[in-house]
C-alpha cells in the first residue's frame, strides 16, 4: 500500500514538473510586446509572425480574415459587449493602447448583412396614395 502511494505522489509531481516546464517554455517564446502579456489578445496573435514595424499578424476566431495587429494594443474582453461573436458571421472587438487610454480602435466584421429596404418619402406616399385608389 504505501509502495503504490509513493508510486501516486511521484506521478502527480512528475507531471507537475512536465507541466510547469511546457508553459514556461511556451511564455518565453512569446514576443516582449503589450500584445502578449494579455492572455485573451495573444489567443488572436501569431507570435511567429511579425509582419512589419510593430505589428503582428491577427487571425479572426471566424476564420474569415486577418490583419496586421498594433503591438501596444490590447483587446477588451472584460464583458460580454466588448468582445461580440457568432459563429463564422459576425465580429465585433474593440483594442485599446497601452500606451494612451484615450487611444482605441472598434472593429466590426459581418459576412452577410441584410440589405436594408431604403425608401424615400415621396415612395411611401405613393405607395400610399396607391392603396387608397388616389394615383393609378
Amino acid at each position: 500500500m504505501k509502495k503504490r502511494k509513493k508510486t501516486i505522489i511521484a506521478a502527480i509531481v512528475g507531471s507537475s514538473i512536465l507541466i510547469g516546464g511546457i508553459w514556461l517554455i511556451n511564455e518565453e517564446r512569446c514576443p516582449n510586446a503589450p500584445a502578449f502579456d494579455d492572455r485573451f489578445t495573444r489567443k488572436f496573435l501569431n507570435k511567429d509572425k511579425k509582419v512589419d514595424g510593430g505589428f503582428y499578424e491577427f487571425k479572426s476566431k471566424t476564420g474569415q480574415y486577418t490583419i496586421w495587429f498594433p503591438e501596444e494594443y490590447q483587446l477588451l474582453h472584460e464583458n460580454e459587449q466588448q468582445y461580440v461573436k457568432e459563429g463564422k458571421l459576425y465580429e465585433r472587438y474593440r483594442a485599446v493602447s497601452n500606451s494612451n487610454e484615450l487611444e482605441y480602435m472598434t472593429v466590426e466584421f459581418s459576412n452577410k448583412i441584410k440589405k436594408m429596404n431604403l425608401f424615400t418619402l415621396k415612395d411611401c406616399f405613393k405607395s400610399n396614395l396607391i392603396q387608397i385608389n388616389l394615383i393609378k
